[in-house]
């Protein structure tokens, strides 16, 4: 919605109710003009009735007087007119040439609304000590004070009727500033939007750049074989994992009763059992030829596991399977290869070609995954502008609902 469309809102009320505006206006004015009147005449009331009751007032009046009753009912009054002259101290009315806004003419009705209450009070704790004395006399401040009453009503309907066309140009001037506001951020925003983009997509072609100078040198013979033998190594730790990782359990089970004193074992067997319930795989690797510390192990894990670790038949037969299985050698043929592997890859990766391959390798690796927080940190910037973008659009999809709402109900019923 364009901010022109909503001065063209404003325009029309002007033209189409400029009579209910212009009342309005003259109806302030009266009632301002009114206000200021009867103020005066309560100030100027307060000010005789003070000087009549302060002179009956002294000690020679009262004697005078006589009567308790209309002593009370001189000081209640006297007591009356000051308070009210107080309140009317600081009470200020607009002037009457000036026309006030919808939020102007609110907080003068708050203001006089109080003033008005406030005196209301006193005055009706002043009736309830006076009785009917004094009508004449009361009558100086109560005839302005109940004009100033009718002074409040008024201002209150004209409030609600003829100057709800003025609050409405008032919100429509309010709505307009606001659409030209949002329109400006959504401006800025789609511009920041195309920014990142065009950002996000020079990382992604330098990112595509890098990756095929990456595969260039993946597919180098060094490098392709290196890889090879790792991909290699680690099949041959994964077969060996099916075979041992299984019993990691049972071994600290072994331990942790020797420890406690529950059953006695020997110490040698005691760290085996704590370094392969660690890393089986890796401690296998590392055993001497024939693997003298695992069989041992699983020979006593058999011995005692019955009785004293209270194993199940069903892990009993397991022990003894793959103990046989690591007396017979099956498993050697994998450590064996592994550990040539090893050395191969160890020599090769020396080399001051593969390093030179290498090193260029892990740049391109690094750069890559650089690149790609770049642009991932690009597109979660792109994701909250689209939603700020999205957030100002509703906005401004609201100012334009509550633009129409306001003109439609002005124009139809305020007629």
């Amino acid at each position: 919605m364009a901010e022109d469309e909503i001065t063209g809102y404003i325009e029309s009320i002007r033209i189409q109710k400029k009579k209910e505006i212009s009342v309005a206006y003259d109806k302030s004015k009266k009632i301002f003009q009114s206000v200021i009147k009867n103020s005066e005449k309560m100030k100027e009331g307060c000010k005789r009735l003070v000087e009549e009751t302060e002179s009956q007032l002294t000690e020679e009046g009262v004697k005078k007087m006589g009567w308790a009753s209309k002593v009370r009912s001189f000081k209640a009054i006297n007591a009356l007119a000051h308070y009210i002259d107080d309140q009317l101290v600081d009470f200020q009315v607009p002037n009457s040439s000036q026309k006030l806004t919808s939020s102007e003419l609110s907080q003068f009705i708050r203001v006089l609304s109080r003033l008005m209450n406030e005196i209301s009070r006193e005055q009706g704790t002043t009736d309830s000590i006076m009785g009917l004395d004094f009508m004449i006399k009361k009558r100086a401040i109560y005839v302005p004070l109940s004009k100033m009453k009718s002074d409040l009503a008024s201002l209150r309907n004209l409030q609600k009727e003829e100057y709800q066309i003025i609050k409405t140009l008032e919100d429509l001037h309010g709505l307009s500033t606001d659409v030209k506001n949002i329109s400006e951020k959504i401006s800025i925003t789609e511009e920041e939007i195309n920014n990142l983009q065009v950002s996000s997509k020079k990382q992604k072609e330098i990112k595509n750049e890098t990756e095929k100078q990456l595969t260039l040198y993946q597919e180098d013979p060094l490098i392709k074989e290196s890889r090879k033998r790792g991909i290699r190594m680690t099949e041959l730790e994964i077969e060996i994992g099916r075979h041992l990782n299984s019993f990691k359990k049972v071994f600290k089970k072994y331990a942790r009763e020797i420890q406690r004193g529950s059953i006695s074992g020997e110490f040698g067997l005691v760290n085996t059992a704590l370094a392969y319930e660690d890393d089986p795989v890796h401690r296998f690797l590392d055993e001497d030829e024939g693997n003298p510390e695992i069989i041992a192990l699983f020979e006593e894990l058999i011995k005692v596991g019955k009785v004293d670790l209270h194993l199940k038949q069903k892990h009993i037969n397991n022990l003894r399977q793959e103990l046989n299985n690591l007396s017979q050698g099956k498993m050697d043929s994998w450590k064996k290869e592994w550990h040539n592997l090893l050395a191969t890859k160890a020599k090769e990766e020396n080399g001051s070609e593969f390093k030179s391959i290498n090193n260029k390798l892990l740049e391109c690796e690094n750069e890559i995954q650089t690149l790609k927080d770049k642009i991932r940190n690009l597109q979660e910037e792109i994701d909250l502008k689209n939603k700020e973008r999205n957030q100002l659009t509703e906005s401004l999809s609201e100012r334009h609902q509550r633009a129409n709402t306001l003109l439609t109900k002005v124009l139809e019923n305020q007629k």
